[in-house]
């Protein structure tokens, strides 16, 4: 290594917000950017299509919800996305519970929008793709359900930012553990069962620039630079990096895509690479695969540009640059002074994009809950990310770092607002029955009126309308509830008595 001489590609981009994305203020603005107005109509248009395809041709029960079915508009669409994204801060067990009128659960802001039973019916009607065009369908079979929403949302991350110098490439998996033909399991991932995507993020801000679903043997990989003889996981790297060659970027990733070849690769094409290495690549030095060492040692070979180096911690730790040396540097831990290669440090302040990322959508998790439809996991998936990149986005363009809560909060009030119908929002509101405690007997238990008895000694104290009397006004009745020994008005005081919790 004394003759090595490192050179570092020079980055010549600016990176962050590009073309609309630019000095876009407005936070339900920002959103609108990815969901365009004519995506989310080609959804409702899906939608709609679909239920008709549901409906036509069966027989519902009478009091089946699908009897009243009417087409989904663009308003009730955005509402509909809105509620997903606060599903993911309110947390709640069950999909009823969030129109419960009890006075434990409430949630006002679900029931004031959309009934539970149109919230229903468009979540379970709700597509992407028409299944009588399968048949000229030319994309991944297995994705053929989703596909126009990766499409569009791939193309979106990449033309609304720019990335860094520092990029990574790393695997996320969406928890699903149905039957699934390309279902993985990854031991080291929290979910450990799901649907695993390659991803390309930016390392500093977590933003998902690119992604690719996995479907198997099945998953189309293009790149110009892809051969016959280009292995799986360094055709998944040129897949994700081919847009990004030439500019100076700088790829962290770990031992599961790092090679000698690729490393070579990339450098020719004007962007480094750094991260783990398996020793049993080809093309690793044999010097370095087979000499032990002892603690706190390091070895390392060069091949032109490229460094192989291996470092004994408590395991040995190999890894591969386009660009660093056998440099060391002091590093604290746990109060303690510890000297690492300057690699391996830089590798673990930069290789963290893709952990971010999914950090970010674990806080609020919009996808958790139970769905029989493992494409819909994945909708609300993306759906997820792309709020953690319009938030970046926002971030970037006002120069400061804004609450990741109050980001949200302030995106599903801003859509709820801008693309609810007010006035039926007021008569819901309004012809709705308040929150009760049912707990109380007079709330939960069935009642009847009638006419208080010509005799007896609770006939007489029973007069006096107790509704009336705690309202200020005297007035007797005839009628009592005979189960709670109340005399009521026939009117709407023997309704508001046995429904409301303050009448």
């Amino acid at each position: 290594m004394d003759n090595y001489d490192g050179v570092r590609e020079r980055f010549s981009e600016n990176s962050g917000p590009r073309n609309q994305s630019v000095n876009v203020l407005d936070i339900v603005q920002t959103f609108l950017l990815f969901f365009t107005e004519d995506f989310v109509n080609n959804i409702v248009q899906e939608t709609n299509t679909y239920a008709q395809q549901f409906i036509c041709g069966r027989v519902f029960p009478f009091r089946s919800p699908a009897r009243q079915w009417v087409p989904v508009t663009l308003n009730e669409m955005y509402v509909v996305l809105a509620l997903f994204l606060l599903m993911g801060i309110v947390n709640k067990p069950t999909l009823n519970s969030y129109f419960s009128t009890k006075r434990l659960l409430y949630t006002p802001a679900f029931p004031d929008v959309i009934s539970r039973d149109r919230f229903q019916l468009i979540c379970k009607f709700l597509h992407f793709n028409d299944n009588t065009k399968k048949d000229n369908y030319l994309g991944p079979t297995r994705l053929f359900k989703i596909f126009p929403v990766i499409q569009h949302l791939n193309e979106k991350f990449q033309t609304l930012f720019y990335p860094g110098q520092n990029i990574c490439i790393d695997e996320s998996l969406t928890l699903w553990k149905g039957r699934l033909a390309f279902k993985m399991y990854l031991p080291l991932k929290a979910s450990k069962f799901g649907i695993k995507t390659y991803e390309l993020c930016d390392s500093k801000s977590g933003y998902l620039w690119s992604f690719i679903v996995y479907t198997g043997s099945e998953t189309q990989l293009n790149s110009s630079l892809i051969r016959e003889n280009t292995n799986k996981t360094t055709s998944v790297v040129l897949h994700l990096v081919e847009p990004l060659l030439h500019r100076g970027h700088t790829l962290w990733m770990d031992n599961y895509y790092n090679s000698p070849q690729l490393a070579k690769l990339l450098k020719n094409h004007g962007t480094d690479c750094v991260g783990t290495l398996r020793l049993n690549r080809k093309g690793v030095p044999t010097t370095v695969k087979n000499t032990k060492l002892r603690k706190g040692e390091i070895i390392a070979q060069h091949a032109g540009p490229i460094t192989v180096l291996k470092w004994q911690d408590k395991k040995p730790v190999s890894v591969i640059s386009t660009f660093h040396n056998a440099d060391t540097q002091t590093d604290i831990k746990r109060n303690k002074e510890i000297k690492k290669p300057k690699i391996i440090i830089d590798y673990n302040e930069m290789m963290g994009g893709v952990d971010l990322k999914d950090q970010l959508l674990q806080y609020y998790n919009v996808e958790r809950k139970r769905l029989h439809k493992w494409y819909m996991k994945l909708f609300r998936r993306l759906l997820n990310a792309t709020v953690v990149n319009a938030m970046i986005i926002y971030n970037k363009n006002q120069e400061r770092l804004t609450d990741h809560l109050a980001f949200r909060v302030n995106l599903v009030e801003g859509l709820l607002l801008k693309f609810t119908d007010q006035e039926q929002a007021a008569r819901r509101v309004q012809g709705r029955r308040h929150s009760s405690d049912n707990t109380i007997p007079r709330l939960r238990e069935r009642h009847f009126i009638s006419k208080i008895p010509p005799s007896g000694k609770k006939a007489r104290p029973q007069r006096r309308c107790v509704v009336c009397t705690k309202n200020k006004r005297r007035k007797e009745t005839v009628y009592w509830c005979s189960d709670c020994d109340v005399g009521l008005c026939i009117d709407q005081c023997f309704q508001d008595y046995h429904t409301k919790l303050n009448f």
